[in-house]
Order: C-alpha cells, then sequence, then structure tokens
C-alpha cells in the first residue's frame, strides 16, 4: 500500500488554503473601504471562511490520521504475521533440534550400554585369559613335576633291570654252582656205588 503521506494535496487543503487567502483579500478591501458594513462584512466572512478552512483542514487531518492508522495497523499486522511466521519456524526448528538432540542422547545412551556390555565382555576374557594362563601355568607345572617324575622312574627302572640283570646272573651262577654240585653229588654217588658194587 502506497503511503498516503506521499500523496499531493488533497482538494480540502487546496480549498481551505483558497478560503483564507480570500478572507484575507476580503479583510484588505474592507480596510481599504474603510466602512462600518464593509468592515463587519469583511469580518463576518472571516470569521465564517476561517471556521469553515478549519473545519476543511480538521477533515482533511482526520482522514490523514485514519490513513495513517490505517497505514500502521497494515505495517504491524504484517510484522505481526511476519513475527509468527518466525516463531513458527523458530518452534518448528527448536522441535527439530530437540528430537536430533534427543535421538543424540538415545545414540549416545546405546553406545554408552554397548560400551559398558564391552567393557563387562572385555572383563571376562580376561578373567579366563588369567584362568587358562593359571591353568597352563599348572600344567607347565605339572608337566615338570611328571618328567621330574618321568626321569625318576627312568633311574629307578634302569636300578631295577640293572638289578634284575645282576639277580638273573647270580641266579644262573647259583644254578650252574647247584647243577655242578649235583653232578658232583651223583658223580660220588656212582664212584661209591661202583666201589660198592
Amino acid at each position: 500500500m502506497a503511503s498516503s503521506r506521499k500523496n499531493p494535496r488533497s482538494r480540502r487543503a487546496v480549498g481551505a488554503a483558497a478560503l483564507l487567502i480570500s478572507a484575507a483579500l476580503v479583510a484588505a478591501a474592507g480596510i481599504v473601504v474603510s466602512t462600518v458594513p464593509v468592515l463587519i462584512a469583511a469580518t463576518v466572512y472571516a470569521v465564517v471562511t476561517g471556521a469553515l478552512s478549519a473545519r476543511l483542514l480538521a477533515n482533511e487531518l482526520a482522514d490523514r490520521r485514519r490513513a495513517w492508522a490505517l497505514e500502521r495497523a497494515v505495517i504491524v499486522d504484517d510484522n505481526r504475521r511476519a513475527a509468527v511466521s518466525r516463531s513458527r519456524e523458530h518452534i518448528e526448528f527448536a522441535n527439530q533440534m530437540g528430537s536430533r538432540l534427543r535421538l543424540r542422547d538415545a545414540q549416545l545412551a546405546e553406545l554408552r550400554d554397548s560400551l559398558v556390555t564391552y567393557e563387562i565382555d572385555l572383563a571376562k576374557a580376561r578373567e579366563r585369559l588369567s584362568e587358562e594362563r593359571a591353568r597352563v601355568e599348572a600344567l607347565e607345572a605339572d608337566a615338570t613335576s611328571a618328567k621330574s617324575d618321568l626321569e625318576s622312574a627312568k633311574l629307578d627302572l634302569a636300578r631295577a633291570l640293572d638289578a634284575l640283570a645282576e639277580s638273573e646272573s647270580a641266579e644262573l651262577d647259583a644254578r650252574a654252582q647247584v647243577l655242578a654240585w649235583e653232578e658232583a653229588a651223583s658223580e660220588q654217588e656212582r664212584r661209591q656205588h661202583d666201589r660198592s658194587a
């Protein structure tokens, strides 16, 4: 809407100015003539035209003020609409940001839960690793002990084999001596038998 302040002067303002100029001319003419009836008529004319000019200017001013008020109301309404639109945009933006923040918070909570789960799994894995290490160390200790026992058993077996070999050798010697003794006894019996026969 074009501003009415930039409009050319209205007919009422021009008419009021013309009436005031005519009143001034009539007053000047009354002064020049200088008769009472002319001065009275000039005065009455000046008062009437002054009142009429004042009324025309008052109406013009009221119209201008109404136009300015309407213009300001339109501007204020446009500003209000723009403010409402901006407010809606801000609310929509705030809602979008809020939903994004809530989504981000949910993702962070999920990541935190996953991290706690991974930490628990890692602690369990470390505990299992520690148990396996202890078991391996125990098995290695058992293997070392078994190896030592095996070496000791091998030594005992070697001694037993040596003792067995000595025992078998002693048995063979003893059998040989028994056989020799039996042969000697048998030979002696035969000789005695031969002597007695």
